[in-house]
């Protein structure tokens, strides 16, 4: 084992939880393992491997970029959402996919990298049909067996090693061990709650520090287009509006102690009051209802709220229900006439002195209601049109 590199890869890791926690403690959670298989580093979601000669060949700070791009690949969840995709066209995707956010955030990564600003905002699977069309093209101009066609054939190889050579960092697909009784489709969905937990606990670290908020909110911007459950969304923006989270430095994280790295541990606050509103109008369903109740089992673990108030409303408030922290709730289904939002907002005015940590609003959005924006953070939960507010966060549910 090279230790120096080793020591290299530690030193990159604690820089990124000093200097970028979100990045950071993601990284805590991933194991690392010196390997010559791979040419730089590679992921598995589990694993971060690396290649001593790779460490050694770049700048540290570069290792702390190209650790943090791998940490990309992880929340982005790459390493399971390939499917039957082309291995090296759907890491090539990714790539473009999360480095270009990575120099936007300041850090340094290996010259001459995959960015292209073309591809901002656009889905791993989008760029993946793009870059893969174009090896496609390749190979069918080797099939005409004219004289050009052994021309062209090194000119598809030449082009795949151009962009191998400039990939720093790969990801693999996840290894999912055959469990009896469990489909594989199973685990995955596990693997992939486990990241939404992760994420989610990395940017309570990363906000109870003072740092990591804008970089997190371009990554969640991107994570919204890519495939991730609504579930994830509403339940970081939420964290977003409400942390009150303490940083620790008296009582260090045992988890950590092991390691010879003492970290501060987080003293978690409960959030103030929080409302949420049921759009019960008569164009809601049963099962929208059902994923309001989805919806508030989702938003409950993240809010940590001291108190919650549910408003039911059609064009008026039907019914109010509050709730202390720790208390089950289950909704009542009420099936109501017209929509209006206003009156909600009305509620928290004239009942609750708008003394809220949040509104979440759950709605089927058919409603055309017109009225000033709070002051308090509105979060829109939509299971039909988003094309009518007028402020707020939005949260699509498909």
């Amino acid at each position: 084992m090279d230790k120096k590199a080793k020591n290299i890869m530690t030193k990159a890791r604690v820089y990124l939880l000093k200097n970028n926690p979100f990045y950071g403690k993601l990284a805590m959670d991933l194991e690392f393992v010196e390997s010559k298989q791979f040419d730089t580093m590679a992921v598995d979601g589990q694993r971060i491997f690396y290649n001593p000669d790779f460490v050694h060949k770049i700048t540290f700070l570069e290792v702390v970029g190209v650790i943090a791009h791998e940490v990309l690949h992880v929340v982005f969840k790459h390493h399971l959402r390939r499917n039957d995709r082309d291995a090296f066209y759907w890491n090539v995707a990714g790539d473009y996919v999360i480095n270009y956010i990575l120099i936007d955030e300041g850090f340094t990564l290996p010259e001459g990298g995959l960015i292209d600003y073309s591809y901002k905002g656009s889905t791993t699977e989008k760029v993946y049909k793009e870059v893969y069309k174009e090896n496609d093209k390749q190979d069918a101009n080797t099939d005409g067996g004219d004289s050009t066609s052994d021309d062209t054939s090194d000119s598809g190889d030449d082009d795949r090693q151009s962009l191998a050579d400039k990939m720093f960092g790969e990801v693999i697909d996840a290894v999912i061990e055959e469990v009896e009784g469990v489909s594989n489709e199973e685990q995955i969905q596990k693997l992939e709650e486990e990241i939404n937990a992760k994420v989610i606990d990395a940017t309570q670290v990363s906000k109870s520090v003072g740092k990591g908020g804008d970089a997190f909110k371009s990554i969640m911007d991107m994570v919204r287009h890519q495939s991730v459950s609504w579930e994830e969304v509403l339940g970081n923006l939420i964290l977003d509006k409400t942390s009150s989270d303490d940083y620790n430095f008296n009582n260090p994280n045992r988890r950590y102690v092991y390691q010879d790295m003492y970290l501060p541990s987080i003293e978690k606050k409960p959030s103030p009051k929080g409302v949420i509103a049921l759009d019960i109008s008569g164009s809601v369903s049963k099962e929208d209802m059902a994923f309001m109740q989805d919806a508030i089992n989702n938003i409950i673990p993240v809010a940590n709220f001291e108190e919650l108030t549910i408003l039911y409303c059609d064009d008026c408030i039907r019914k109010y229900d509050t709730y202390s922290q720790g208390e089950e709730v289950e909704l009542d289904y009420i099936c109501g006439g017209g929509t209006a939002y206003e009156p909600v907002f009305k509620y928290i005015d004239k009942q609750l002195d708008n003394d809220i940590a949040f509104l979440v609003y759950l709605t089927d959005g058919y409603c055309w209601d017109s009225f000033s924006e709070p002051d308090y953070p509105v979060i829109w939960a939509t299971t039909g049109t988003s094309r009518y507010f007028k402020f707020g966060e939005v949260v699509d549910v498909e």
